[in-house]
């Protein structure tokens, strides 16, 4: 059985290279696209049609999207990697009910999110920073688009096991379906019915309900790797096993709506809601530079945690050796456009630039902050691959000194240090002290899990395999680096 599934299951083949970025394109395009379709709801049409005021006015909750996000993690990221555990150890039927089961958790924690912020939604929004101007703008929109937490939660859920279900390119058609809804409905509500933000919101959740659809659509089939079965109960300790392997993704999530709140108190003092709208600006570009390093990782971290499982210490450290090419490659390659861009970039956001009182502190802040991308993907990587190795303290760890501890005292010390230049400097600094703990890490980790000079791997050979005689024959090592 166990022979039978190391054939079948696409995360447990031996990738050359290109092999594994052929496989992890879809995701990638995945990111790029959500990161492109997101930033045309909430950045263009909102910025263009509607004004700043209304584009300050929805980022002001970007503190409970940040938390919401952090719900998915757990879910979708944690979840995915047992899965993958238990489909590396020759579980699939395990692999199934833990899907199941996490997917109906995550609707049941949607519902009760929607319900808490809806009926704590004034104090709320008057907490992040809504003044009598943004304020009406900003209920109204949360009021729409929190009414969708369960959709959301389920259909993110169900969009992270695509790659785990060795179907990334699903999560592509997930993405253009869900951009395409968010455009079409952005153009008829916003341009055309002229309903300003409450149009975005409308847009936003047409287009998060299609992919929850198109995910029970895919995983009712059950030809797919990963599908829907009976549950056999169990969802308080799947959801508890899921949320501690996905935890340090959540600490990440909270973490940067903490900095995004002390970020916008930070700039209404200095700048007024024409900083929280140029913020919001460099936000969205800078986040399309880093989508397709999270959508490698987020599909590459599948494949990891497939290897750990079936106790494979040899492919674990050749897998690591591509994600340092990719990452030092790909991220000098994404700077380079990226300064280069930058001002068509952001003159799609603002039609006037030369009138625009935003443009100048714009094009400030993303010059400085597009520098942090290769520290930010480093710790991406690092973070993913530590979940999938099923070591999700270190990855906490990380989380944690990334967001609460380097990116709050930058963004409290800078500023007033350095004035406006320091809230453009904060989070390259803090990146960079991040990406030195993430080294470090890596480093005092390189003999427990065998991708050390030294090929000792303490924590999976002390680890017997769960069935030695169903193993499947390991494959001839020296393939995959000869095709590379």
């Amino acid at each position: 059985m166990a022979k039978n599934d190391e054939r079948n299951a696409r995360i447990g083949r031996d990738f050359t290279f290109w092999q594994l970025i052929w496989f992890c394109v879809p995701a990638i395009l995945t990111n790029l696209c959500t990161a492109l379709f997101r930033t045309l709801d909430d950045g263009l049409f909102v910025s263009r049609y509607v004004g700043p005021t209304a584009l300050a006015a929805i980022k002001i909750i970007t503190p409970i999207n940040s938390l919401l996000m952090g719900f998915s993690h757990l879910f979708s990221i944690g979840a995915s990697t047992l899965s993958a555990h238990k489909m590396g150890e020759g579980d699939r039927e395990e692999a199934n009910r833990i899907f199941s089961r996490v997917v109906l958790s995550a609707g049941v924690v949607g519902a009760v999110f929607s319900a808490v912020v809806l009926f704590f939604e004034e104090p709320i929004l008057m907490f992040l920073g809504a003044d009598a101007e943004t304020l009406p703008i900003a209920m109204t929109y949360t009021r729409i688009i929190y009414a969708d937490a369960a959709p959301h939660l389920m259909g993110m859920c169900m969009a992270s096991y695509y790659s785990t279900a060795g179907k990334p390119v699903m999560g592509l058609a997930s993405s253009i379906l869900n951009g395409a809804m968010n455009i079409i409905f952005d153009v008829i509500l916003i341009v055309w019915l002229k309903l300003g933000a409450d149009g975005a919101a409308y847009s936003t959740i047409f287009g998060e309900i299609a992919v929850m659809l198109l995910g029970f659509v895919f995983y009712t089939m059950r030809k797919h790797e990963i599908h829907f079965t009976k549950p056999n109960g169990k969802y308080i300790e799947t959801t508890w096993n899921a949320w501690k392997a996905g935890f340090s993704q959540f600490i990440g999530s909270v973490s940067i709506g903490v900095t995004n709140y002390v970020t916008n108190i930070t700039l209404i003092s200095m700048l007024g809601s024409n900083g929280i709208a140029a913020n919001s600006i460099i936000n969205d570009l800078r986040m399309m530079l880093n989508t397709a390093f999270v959508g490698y990782a987020g599909c590459v971290g599948p494949v990891i945690a497939y290897n750990y499982g079936n106790r494979n210490p040899k492919r674990l450290k050749r897998i690591l050796g591509y994600n340092l090419r990719f990452w030092f490659f790909g991220t000098v390659m994404v700077e380079i456009l990226g300064q280069l861009l930058k001002k068509p970039l952001i003159s799609i956001f603002i039609p006037n630039p030369e009138t625009s009182p935003i443009y100048a502190m714009t094009l400030e802040g993303l010059t400085i902050e597009y520098f942090a991308v290769m520290f930010s993907a480093g710790c991406i990587f690092t973070m993913r691959m530590f979940v999938a190795l099923g070591a999700p303290k270190y990855a906490a760890v990380l989380s944690t000194m990334r967001n609460f501890v380097f990116r709050l005292i930058m963004i409290i010390v800078l500023p007033r240090m350095l004035g406006e230049v320091g809230v453009w400097l904060a989070f390259p600094v803090a990146e960079f002290l991040s990406c030195m703990v993430a080294a470090t890490l890596i480093y005092l980790n390189r003999d427990n899990y065998g991708y050390g000079r030294s090929g000792i791997a303490y924590l999976m050979q002390n680890t017997p395999y769960p069935a030695d005689e169903d193993r499947p024959d390991e494959p001839v090592e020296e393939t995959a680096d000869a095709a590379d």
